[in-house]
C-alpha cells in the first residue's frame, strides 16, 4: 500500500511516500487538479491513481495501518472531489467495488509439491469477513 511498508508483519509509515500523500491531499484541497496535486508533490501520476489515493480511508488510520492524514483532511478532500464530480456530472458514472479488509483462513489440510497448486489451494481457503 502506497505510503506504508511492512516490517515484521506490521504496517509502518514510509516517511517519503507519506509526505507525498499529505502533499497530494493538501494540494487538491487548495484547488489543484488531481494530476497537478501529484505533480506539485513531485510525482507523476494519472488522474485515476490520485483519485484512488484520495478515496482510500486507510490513510486516516485503521487497526493495521497508522494514520497519515487527519479525518478532517480526508473529509475536505473527498467533499471537494464529490463537489467537482457533481459539477461535471460524474458522480454516478462509476461506483468502485467494496474493498474488503477482513479475511479468515481455514486450516490447511493438504500439501502440494507444486508451489502454484499449493498457492491455489490456500487461496481457496480464504473467506471474506463482512
Amino acid at each position: 500500500m502506497y505510503g506504508y511498508k511492512i516490517i515484521n508483519g506490521k504496517a509502518v509509515i514510509d516517511d517519503t511516500e507519506a509526505g507525498i500523500i499529505v502533499s497530494i491531499f493538501n494540494g487538491y484541497i487548495s484547488g489543484l487538479s488531481m494530476k497537478a496535486a501529484a505533480a506539485n508533490a513531485g510525482v507523476l501520476m494519472q488522474h485515476s491513481a490520485v483519485k484512488r489515493i484520495l478515496m482510500r480511508d486507510i490513510y486516516i488510520g485503521t487497526d493495521y495501518y497508522p494514520a497519515i492524514i487527519s479525518r478532517e483532511t480526508f473529509a475536505k478532500a473527498n467533499g471537494r472531489r464529490l463537489h467537482r464530480a457533481n459539477l461535471h456530472g460524474f458522480e454516478k458514472r462509476y461506483t468502485a467495488p467494496p474493498i474488503h479488509k477482513a479475511f479468515e483462513l481455514a486450516a490447511t489440510e493438504t500439501h502440494f509439491d507444486d508451489p502454484a497448486e499449493q498457492a491455489e489451494y490456500i487461496y481457496s481457503l480464504i473467506e471474506v469477513k463482512v
